[in-house]
This record gives structure tokens, C-alpha cells and sequence, in this order.
């Protein structure tokens, strides 16, 4: 398939889910008002475009002279609160910024400044704060990381949400309120920047910035050098998807001190908040894992050109919210005791996985990307079975491709995902980072890779008779690696979607068959160019 025509299709494809998941959010919020709706819309008025492609070098370079930064989050998605650490991480050691964080409200200061100062412990701070876990910042485990780097840079933190009791104030108050919170943060730091770590629409330059400004020329300051990083923008996205740079443009300049930075498509930043709607109402909870799975399966499919059928009338999906999992495959499957201990363990390694014979899905994590490769693995399941083979190196190569496929299909669903490659692994291995576990595993990659090209390290039966957890951590990683080149190696037109559409229907347990179709196609995709990534 030529790269504009796939290119073309899954374009329209994404934007078919796109607007199908947007009608979704609006029927599942209410209490959209006017003052809203305008609010929504002066933000979008502004990231429809992008006026040049930059890189995270020139964007640093402008967020150093800045005095105040304003810091886009959607909250429910874990990839935006992870670009925050990772801007953290990259700013100069000298540089001591004041951090501005909506996931506090401003009255509860004296509990936050406990935090920081480790006085209190995290469930002491979350009840003190009185952080709902249903709430839209629910998902403490996403936000405490950039507590941690404050902390460990030493950096004041300060909370500039205003929300009194149960009643959200409206969003212009709250723009008043944070205004005058970072303002306060300035004057007391003068030689020092803020960075704000607000909702994506407030950091809109009619929004929160301008009330800055206002609050400034109040208190006779002068005005404030800012820069504005919006994140994940839809209009910008298909803008460079059509473009044909999704997957090597990550920072844009959308206005002189206005950037965005793209990590992930905007399908899955509505799943993130679709999943937290469904997690926050009971009716749906059981279901949402189920509805999500089903929807990957019909997207993957129709990518590749693969008839579903009757397939998912019968399939069941859990989760970690289903507690009497163990219970259902028992019952559906008639597993051995040996079969049960095994899914018990990978169940407490909170692993992702399809079950052939009891016809069911697990999913470890309820994350965009179990999801889509659970449902890639179904497919694989459905078209061409997945009998294992016995032989110990055949039954390694069609774990691998096992993987391979899994990966895939998540790229197709998010195709920002990364994995580690070979030079990861083998500049952990230099850096000797880690635990003894995963420089075992970055060896073995490393080794395997000299394997590839022609050479016959020693050592490497060791990793085919390994114990379970290296044996599937293992395939686990080179299955990623094919996965992800098979992806770009689609995209770039070196293998054709007839080609991928046929490892669903191979039977890879057939003598040599799996060794025989990882080395094809680890040839086939040496050419293959991976995009470099800076976040």
C-alpha cells in the first residue's frame, strides 16, 4: 500500500472515532453552560494552526527567559502530566522556578507546604486537601511525580485552585483567583519565574495570562515576559498528520511565545477522559473495559482489512475492577490447577492478557494501550488460532511475534507509543542502570541483536531456557522492537498492509515457521526509519 493512501485512510479513520467519542463526552457531561461553551471556543479559536515546526531545544530556550510559563493539562490523561516531569527534568540546574498547581486549592497552602517539606506522608496530604480519587484529578499516581521533582530540586509549590466547599466556581473566578495566587508567587520570588500547571483551556492567552496581566498592572508590576505551552491540541494534530509528520514533529509554534507540544493523538486523549466518565458512574463501570476492548477490535480490523464477523458476540472482557475473574475462567475454561496458578501470577504482575480458551480478555491496566493490544491479540486468535509450539527456540520466535502483533495493533490505536530499542538497552547497559533483572534483560537484547546480524554470541541458550518471568520479559521486549519497526516500516511503504494483514492468518506453529518469519522480517525492516523522539 502506497504511504499517502494508508496515511489517507487512517486519517479518516481517526477522525470517524474522533467524532463519534466527541458525541459520546457530550452526551455523558451536563451542565455545559453558555459562559462555557464561549470559554471552550475562544481556546479553540486560537490552536487552530501552527505557524512553524520547532524542536524541545528552542522551546527550553524560550521557556528560560520567561517569567511566567503557562502550562497546559488534560487532566485525565497520564501522558500530559508526564511531559511536565520531563520539562522539569530538562530545565538548567540554577533555574528555581516557583511551581503554580491547580491540583491544589489555594486555601489549603499550609498542608501543601507540610507535604513539600515531608512533615506529612501522601494519604495525610490527599485527605487534608480533600482530593476526591473520583474526581477529574482522581489519579494521584499521575500528579505525585511532579511533587517529586519539586521536591528533589527544592522548588516552592504553590496551589492556585479556587473551589469552595462542593460548588465549582465559575471559570473567569477562577481565573481571577489563580491570577492573583501567581501574582503573590512573583512578588515574593522577584528574581525567580512561575510555572503554572493549569487546565488546557485556562491557559488560552484571553484566559488565565490576561488576568495575570491584569492583576499585574493592578499592583503597578511590570509586565511579565510569557510563554504559553499548549498540549496535544486536535486542530494542530491533524494538521501534521495530514502533513504526513505526526510521528517525527513534537514541538510547534503556534504564535511568537506560544508553543504546542504533541505526544498523543487526540482519540486517545478522549479515552482517557471516556474511561474516567465511565470509571465515575457505577452503571457503566463493569462495562467501560468491555466497550473500549470491543471498539480497538473494530478499529484494528478495519485498518488492516480484517472481517470480524460474529467474533465479539461471545468474548468477555475484565478487569481489575472485576473481582470474580478467577471465577468466570474457571468456569468458562475448565482450567488445571497449574493453569490457574499461572493466571493468578500474572494477574498480580497486573499483565494484560487474552485467554483462548475461556474466550475472555484481562486487562491488567485500564490504559489505552492494554486495551489495543489485548484486542490485537484477539484478532490474531480469531483469524489464525495461537496452538504454541512445543519446540523450545519455535515456541520463543512465536511468543516474539506473539508481541510483534500486540504492538502493532496498539500503534495503530496510539500511534505516538514508544518502546525501548536496541541502543536503550544497550546504553543502560553502558550507563549500568537498572536492577540486576533488566541489565540481564538489556543483555540479552544486545546479544540477540549481534544474533540478527550474523554474528553467534555466547550465552543465548541461556535465554531460551530461562525461567518464565526472563522468558517473557524477553520476547516481551523484542516483540515491542519488531512491533514498533513493523509499524513505521508500513507507514514508510516496505511492507505493504497485505503483508501485515497476513501474520493475523499465519500459522506460526508449524516447524520453523515462527524463526523463519522473525528473521524475514527483521531483514525486510532494516531500512525502516524510526522517528527521534526528545520526550
Amino acid at each position: 500500500m502506497r504511504r499517502s493512501v494508508f496515511r489517507e485512510q487512517m486519517l479518516a479513520l481517526q477522525r470517524e472515532v474522533f467524532h463519534r467519542n466527541q458525541e459520546r463526552i457530550n452526551q455523558g457531561v451536563f451542565g455545559y453552560t453558555a459562559a462555557y461553551r464561549r470559554y471552550e471556543k475562544e481556546y479553540q479559536e486560537r490552536v487552530t494552526g501552527y505557524q512553524a515546526e520547532s524542536t524541545f531545544e528552542e522551546l527550553l530556550g524560550v521557556l528560560v527567559k520567561a517569567q511566567v510559563v503557562y502550562l497546559g493539562d488534560y487532566h485525565t490523561l497520564a501522558q500530559a502530566q508526564k511531559s511536565v516531569v520531563r520539562l522539569l527534568r530538562r530545565l538548567p540546574k540554577n533555574m528555581q522556578p516557583t511551581l503554580a498547581m491547580e491540583f491544589v486549592q489555594g486555601e489549603h497552602q499550609a498542608p501543601l507546604d507540610a507535604f513539600m517539606a515531608g512533615r506529612i506522608n501522601d494519604q495525610t496530604f490527599l485527605k487534608r486537601i480533600h482530593h476526591d480519587p473520583n474526581g477529574v484529578f482522581g489519579a494521584w499516581e499521575h500528579f505525585k511525580p511532579i511533587f517529586d521533582i519539586a521536591r528533589e530540586r527544592r522548588l516552592p509549590v504553590v496551589g492556585i485552585d479556587l473551589v469552595q466547599g462542593h460548588t465549582s466556581k465559575s471559570l473567569k473566578e477562577r481565573d481571577t483567583y489563580a491570577a492573583k495566587q501567581i501574582v503573590d508567587a512573583m512578588q515574593a520570588r522577584p528574581e525567580h519565574p512561575v510555572i503554572v500547571h493549569m487546565g488546557e483551556l485556562h491557559v488560552a492567552p484571553q484566559h488565565l495570562p490576561i488576568f495575570v496581566e491584569k492583576e499585574l498592572k493592578k499592583r503597578r508590576m511590570k509586565p511579565a515576559r510569557k510563554l504559553i505551552i499548549y498540549q496535544n491540541c486536535e486542530e494542530i494534530y491533524w494538521k501534521l498528520e495530514s502533513a504526513g509528520k505526526e510521528d517525527t514533529v513534537e514541538v510547534l509554534k503556534v504564535q511568537p511565545s506560544e508553543y504546542c507540544i504533541i505526544t498523543t493523538p487526540p482519540i486517545v486523549c478522549q479515552q482517557s477522559y471516556l474511561n474516567w466518565l465511565d470509571a465515575d458512574d457505577e452503571m457503566f463501570e463493569d462495562q467501560a473495559p468491555e466497550k473500549v476492548f470491543k471498539q480497538f477490535v473494530e478499529i484494528i480490523a478495519r485498518v488492516l482489512g480484517i472481517p470480524v464477523g460474529h467474533a465479539l458476540d461471545d468474548v468477555q472482557v475484565s478487569s481489575v475492577i472485576d473481582v470474580h475473574f478467577l471465577e468466570i475462567v474457571k468456569r468458562r475454561g475448565g482450567f488445571s490447577s497449574r493453569d490457574m496458578a499461572e493466571i493468578k501470577r500474572q494477574i498480580l504482575r497486573s499483565e494484560s492478557y487474552f485467554v483462548p480458551k475461556a474466550n475472555m480478555v484481562y486487562l491488567g491496566k485500564l490504559s489505552i494501550n492494554h486495551a489495543a493490544e489485548e484486542a490485537s491479540h484477539f484478532l490474531r486468535h480469531v483469524c489464525g488460532g495461537d496452538v504454541e509450539p512445543r519446540a523450545l527456540v519455535e515456541a520463543f520466535y512465536f511468543r516474539v511475534l506473539n508481541e510483534t502483533i500486540g504492538f502493532l495493533g496498539s500503534k495503530l490505536i496510539n500511534h505516538k507509543r514508544k518502546c525501548p530499542h536496541v541502543r536503550d538497552f544497550a546504553s543502560m547497559l553502558k550507563r549500568k542502570e537498572g536492577d540486576s533483572f533488566t541489565r540481564r534483560i538489556a543483555r540479552y537484547i544486545v546479544k540477540h541483536r549481534k544474533l540478527e546480524q550474523g554474528e553467534r554470541p555466547s550465552g543465548l541458550r541461556e535465554m531460551y531456557t530461562s525461567d518464565a518471568d526472563m522468558f517473557n520479559a524477553v520476547t516481551h521486549a523484542l516483540g515491542y522492537i519488531l512491533g514498533d519497526k513493523l509499524y513505521y516500516g508500513m507507514v514508510q511503504g516496505i511492507v505493504s498492509k497485505a503483508d501485515v494483514r497476513g501474520l493475523y492468518f499465519d500459522h506460526f506453529e508449524e516447524d520453523g515457521m515462527s524463526l523463519t518469519t522473525y528473521l524475514t522480517l527483521v531483514t525486510r525492516l532494516e531500512k525502516v526509519k524510526l522517528p527521534k523522539r526528545s520526550m
